[in-house]
């Protein structure tokens, strides 16, 4: 008998045997960084990724809200999927902002909750809640796997759940008919994009998971196969309908009839515009490509990461005669007067989600029956700046030959009646835009080089700033700074946001992660209201050793709510705006990171020009008058109109 004892089982934990299988089958999946969130059922987990060769533990954070957008950060510079493991209870709350990020975004992540075992639910026992409940809303797929069982069986079964939800994390979940969603429905979580997925894994054992359980060599054995992982064939047949040239000759057709019998193309070409936002759903180089191709102005959101690099073409350059891509900033030409406002085009193709900045939304609203091309990255039935939008006219997840497909398509069109025309675009209507667009820019330079100590001016020169290979730009106020102050320029620079619900949460977490795993000078630019909402992440820049620059502008609240009716309320700073007094410099001490704090233009530059050569996270704090930002926005809008 104890030959037989000694034959069957071997001195390991099933746990471990158990987590060591999941842990490997996300590194075939292609999970190469994890972000670990440490307590009692997590311990078996957290040993497993920390000791696998395939997968690199980027960061160990106390608070699984900063975790979760650690990951996020991560899997927004690689592209690729990554794993953050969570103990269990309440633990996996904390997650679900990162989470909404993440679907709202189309970023793959993995979230791995470690559960008690499955007999204890519902039956008092502490640290236990409905995982699964809490994430339904925000995941392509779940898989809540069984207990650990030791047999070779109990494990496969464990393994096709595991990768069932890896393949809709991947973008292999079938999408549900679009025709059928409902005007104010959600889009359906199980869409085939890439997107979060969530493994709950119950372990056994009472206390924390190390605890030993036997377990047989035939289910050790089973557990160390390693296993191919692929997408499975597409079972979808493209449809003829939605090719580029299809969509081209359906939206040409519209705006011809828009335009009356003959009358389009006007002149050489169509009067047609691109616009991107964040998170545009192709490569950038591919869409640099089309505008080039096709001449049509690009209204480019900073968040679209279109204003930087050797192909962006600014204004000046433009309208001296250059061709390429042509980028505009939409303050520029909507700003102040608003001398582009009221042009009509014949067309505009989409880029990305919503763009952020008001006057563009307002230009857009007033144009929304103007036929439209939507890129995306899964299927849309409808889009609110472009109700006239026919859902077979969104071309899905582009890449670079379906844009090039679409550019000569676009161009094709013109040429059925102008054999010689190079390019899709009217000259004329090109030249406006570049002309307008130069000559708002050159006003709003010089109006902010005329302005005091002030939000507007610290924010241009923030993004003036040389020396940081990507910019992480926060939402609310810095987003809206950006827009409007991030100039075209020629030199490289990635551009990151978190725009899918444009939240001010997990601003600084998203930036450590981007910064863990690229290595360079990055800089980030968020208000004190953001902050505060991440102090905990100050716990995790403590281990950044490459530069990154935290500009935080101190504008004592919610500043952004200064534009809106609600500032006219008597009660509006006490209720809305509500101000901190926060010490930042003692923050910073308290956490061994790098602080300036800066109350004058000359201040900020020297910050600025010391942190891309400090090792580690400099937090430089701009003090501004609380209501600077309101007032010299009001002075630019006025120095544009009277331009």
């Amino acid at each position: 008998m104890a030959a037989v004892l000694e034959e069957c089982v071997v001195a390991e934990s099933l746990n471990a045997v158990w987590v060591d299988g999941i842990a490997d089958a996300l590194s075939v999946a292609g999970v190469r960084h994890a972000v670990l969130c440490p307590g009692g059922r997590a311990s078996a987990m957290c040993l497993a990724f920390d000791a696998h060769p395939g997968i690199a533990v980027e960061m160990v954070c106390t608070d699984e809200r900063s975790g979760g957008f650690v990951a996020l950060g991560i899997a927004r510079v690689t592209g690729g999927p990554v794993a953050i493991v969570t103990t269990s209870g309440s633990a996996v709350a904390n997650v679900l902002p990162a989470l909404i990020e993440a679907d709202a975004s189309d970023i793959p992540l993995v979230v791995l909750t470690c559960d008690r075992p499955r007999a204890l639910r519902g039956a008092g026992f502490g640290q236990m809640a409905d995982h699964l409940g809490a994430t339904r809303a925000f995941v392509r797929a779940q898989a809540d796997l069984d207990d650990p069982f030791d047999s070779v069986a109990a494990f496969e079964q464990a393994r096709s759940a595991l990768n069932n939800a890896l393949i809709a994390m991947l973008g292999g979940a079938e999408c549900e008919n679009v025709q059928t969603l409902r005007v104010d429905a959600h889009p359906a979580p199980v869409r085939a994009s890439r997107g979060p997925v969530h493994v709950n894994v119950p372990l056994a054992g009472v206390y924390d998971a190390t605890e030993t359980h036997p377990v047989s060599r035939e289910t050790v054995a089973a557990a160390r196969q390693r296993r191919a992982f692929a997408l499975p064939a597409s079972t979808k047949v493209r449809d003829g309908a939605t090719t580029p040239s299809a969509i081209v000759e359906r939206v040409v057709a519209r705006a011809r009839l828009a335009r009356g019998a003959g009358g389009l193309p006007s002149g050489p070409g169509f009067d047609g515009l691109i616009v991107v936002g964040p998170e545009p759903g192709a490569p950038l180089e591919a869409i640099v490509a089309l505008a080039a191709a096709t001449g049509f102005p690009v209204l480019a959101d900073a968040a679209s990461g279109m204003r930087a690099g050797p192909a962006a073409l600014a204004p000046a350059q433009a309208a001296r005669g250059a061709a390429g891509a042509l980028i505009v900033n939409a303050f520029d030409v909507l700003g102040g007067a608003g001398r582009m406002a009221a042009e009509r085009p014949d067309l505009i193709v989409r880029f990305g989600i919503a763009p952020v900045l008001p006057l563009l939304h307002t230009y857009l609203e007033a144009v929304t029956d103007v036929p439209a091309i939507k890129v995306a990255p899964h299927r849309v039935a409808h889009d609110y700046l472009h109700q006239a939008l026919d859902p077979r006219d969104v071309l899905v997840a582009p890449g670079s030959k379906a844009l090039a497909e679409l550019g000569d398509a676009l161009c094709d069109a013109v040429r059925v009646g102008n054999a010689s025309a190079v390019s899709a675009v009217s000259f004329a209507w090109r030249d406006r835009w570049a002309s307008v667009a130069s000559y708002g820019a050159r006003e709003r330079r010089a109006c902010v080089a005329t302005l005091g100590w002030g939000e507007v001016a610290a924010t241009h020169q923030v993004f003036a700033a040389g020396g940081f290979g990507f910019v992480h730009i926060g939402n609310s106020m810095s987003m809206r700074h950006a827009d409007i102050g991030y100039d075209v320029r020629t030199q490289v620079q990635d551009i990151y946001v978190n725009r899918g619900v444009s939240g001010i949460d997990g601003t600084l977490s998203t930036f450590i992660g981007e910064a863990l795993v690229r290595r360079d000078a990055g800089l980030l630019v968020l208000g004190d209201q953001a902050f505060i909402h991440d102090l905990s992440a100050l716990a995790s820049a403590q281990r950044l050793d490459t530069p990154a620059c935290v500009c935080v502008v101190d504008n004592g609240g919610g500043a952004i709510f200064d534009f809106l009716p609600i500032a006219r309320s008597p009660a509006y700073v006490r209720t809305i705006r509500n101000p901190y007094k926060i010490g930042i410099g003692a923050l910073a001490q308290g956490f061994g990171l790098a602080h300036r704090r800066v109350e004058s233009r000359e201040a900020l530059s020297e910050a600025l020009d010391a942190a891309p050569g400090h090792a580690g996270m400099t937090i430089v704090e701009i003090s501004v008058d609380a209501f600077s930002g309101a007032a010299q926005m009001q002075l630019l809008a006025q120095a544009l109109g009277a331009a």
